[in-house]
């Protein structure tokens, strides 16, 4: 499944998990850039599904208070 398909919760306990890997006993430091640069492109991603979710729900408020 690719990202932009992923639901912001999936996203997010991708994301806990990824940071978790960082106190782990897997910890590498070889590996530790690449997973910086995943957990940063996720978190981007959240990030930008929060403000389209928000605006969303900006619209369906005025809509709603329009309709009142």
């Amino acid at each position: 499944m690719s990202q932009k398909n992923k639901s912001i919760q999936e996203k997010t306990d991708e994301l806990s998990k990824l940071v978790s890997w960082f106190d782990s006993e897997d910890f590498s430091l070889e590996l530790a850039l690449d997973k910086f640069k995943q957990a940063e492109d996720l978190a981007t991603e959240i990030e930008k599904d929060l403000s389209t979710l928000k605006n969303e729900i900006n619209i369906v408020k005025q809509r709603f208070d329009s309709e009142n």
